[in-house]
């Protein structure tokens, strides 16, 4: 999906996001991207975000079980009792609130300048068109799932520097994801305010994310790569609440370890 993204990326804010991580360089330790910077701020800002802590366990025995039902099933006289059907809440499902201004919250959590506030306003506005632009065939719009399932395919990317995983790997991803948030009840007590809020700051950070490793990769900037390495990594320890390295590709697939 990142692919569509970065066409609608503008390139003047790929070449400028660099001047927002250009701290993280002399940094001794993965604490400078951590929750004292804007990046925490932000995240924890919203109530979501520690509802959303057993989600990794969940998802990676969703992965698993799908795995295991897509292996051809061994020839045996038993008989072998039916998979139960999942039972579907949509607990991931919102309705939007036109009031929700995710750009702007980002822009003051992370930018220090006017010119990095509005780039990164810039940068999730375009990501974020890019982003409904590809979800809505898909029908991962207005849900947390899809959301989720960008910024993983995106942070695994850039943390691993590998291609991005194929359309089928997403969707086998978002399918994991969307089954473990309904066996998640606390988020029927989530707003949808809530909700939305946290859905687009997974696709603001996926952009982020995607603009300056772009940029690293066209510039062929070893220390960009490598800052942005970290910030994924960051992030990922964040949302999924997992070692980075636990996420990867497997046979063509997104796998949880």
């Amino acid at each position: 999906m990142h692919r569509i993204v970065l066409k609608y990326l503008p390139v003047l804010a790929i070449s400028i996001v660099v001047l927002i991580c250009t701290g993280a360089s002399n940094a001794q330790t993965s604490n400078a991207w951590g929750y004292t910077t804007g990046y925490g701020n932000v995240y924890g800002t919203f109530g979501l975000a520690q509802t959303m802590q057993t989600m990794y366990n969940t998802t990676r025995r969703n992965l698993q079980t799908s795995s295991s039902s897509a292996k051809p099933a061994a020839q045996s006289n038993s008989r072998e009792a039916p998979t139960p059907q999942r039972v579907v809440h949509n607990y991931g499902v919102f309705r939007p609130d036109p009031t929700v201004d995710t750009g702007k919250a980002m822009s003051e959590a992370l930018g220090e300048t006017a010119d990095e506030k509005a780039l990164i306003r810039q940068i999730y506005t375009a990501s974020k068109a890019a982003y409904e632009k590809e979800a809505a065939p898909k029908k991962w719009q207005k849900n947390i799932a899809g959301g989720l399932t960008f910024f993983t395919a995106a942070a695994m990317t850039v943390y691993h520097d590998a291609e991005e995983p194929s359309d089928a790997a997403v969707q086998t991803y978002y399918d994991a994801v969307n089954a473990s948030l309904d066996e998640m009840p606390g988020l029927a007590s989530i707003s949808n305010k809530d909700k939305q809020n946290y859905n687009n700051m997974m696709i603001g950070f996926a952009g982020l994310l995607l603009a300056g490793y772009t940029e690293g990769k066209q510039s062929e900037n070893a220390a960009t790569l490598d800052n942005y390495k970290k910030l994924a990594g960051v992030l990922i320890t964040m949302v999924l609440k997992t070692d980075p390295d636990n996420l990867r590709m497997e046979h063509g697939q997104i796998v949880l370890k």
